[in-house]
């Protein structure tokens, strides 16, 4: 798309801070969990495409009350643990931000568009539910393999920005089994595994809008040399637009 057939409602400087903060994060994990789960080729067959962000001790009671009190398994959860600034990585890219793109603003006048970051590490725990062992290893095992082989996602960030930026997940080394989980009616009836995975190189996102500088190209100097009958002394201003 050429700069020009950029749509007005584009440029609007007034930048909406909620869709750039960690939670883009847990939305683009979140999304790409519920595309592991295809629909079955057999007619009548369910599967249970929910996953759900919040307090794992919670997730049992959250999931049923989204289907009526009926737990369809296996389900998985994720629950966004703690997050953390990398200051070791602070650099220019958080005070004067990289150039993404030129844009023209309300006023007709071309402006630069810079993304400022802070890198940030978020940590997570995916929670997988089954009501028999057999699944819940089965589906642990497959969850593992996919994302060691694709360990990257996308986040995509408006904020002013307009783009889609790569990030990488990777699991701890601990698989915690906590079938015997407390709000559970009968014991043994549901199984649980939780993993812990993170991101190391996630960022918090800001817009930086500048207005364009440019230096004219046609400048010529006075040296000072008196006027003589041989010299031909041109005189023009030194000009920044």
């Amino acid at each position: 798309m050429s700069e020009e057939n950029i749509s007005r409602d584009k440029v609007e400087q007034k930048i909406a801070e909620a869709d750039a903060g960690v939670y883009a994060y847990d939305k683009a994990i979140v999304e790409d969990l519920k595309a592991r789960f295809k629909t079955p080729k057999v007619k009548g067959s369910q599967v249970n495409n929910t996953v759900q962000i919040g307090p794992t001790d919670q997730m049992f009671n959250i999931i049923g009350a989204m289907n009526d009190d009926e737990i369809i398994m296996p389900f998985i959860s994720l629950e966004r643990l703690d997050w953390q600034l990398n200051l070791d990585r602070q650099g220019f890219q958080t005070f004067i931000g990289e150039e993404i793109y030129t844009r023209i603003d309300p006023q007709n006048k071309p402006v630069e568009v810079r993304a400022q970051v802070i890198p940030i590490t978020i940590n997570y725990k995916l929670s997988i539910w089954t009501k028999d062992r057999i699944t819940n290893d089965a589906l642990c095992r497959e969850l593992l393999f996919y994302y060691h082989l694709r360990p990257s996602l996308l986040v995509y960030v408006g904020h002013g920005l307009n783009m889609a930026h790569k990030f990488n997940i990777y699991f701890n080394s601990g698989i915690e089994d906590n079938s015997d989980i407390a709000n559970q009616i009968n014991k043994g009836t549901y199984f649980r595994q939780d993993m812990t995975f993170y991101t190391d190189d996630a960022y918090l996102w800001r817009a930086n809008w500048q207005n364009k500088v440019a230096i004219s190209t046609d400048i010529m100097f006075d040296y000072g040399i008196p006027d003589t009958e041989d010299q031909n002394i041109s005189h023009s201003e030194f000009k920044i637009e």
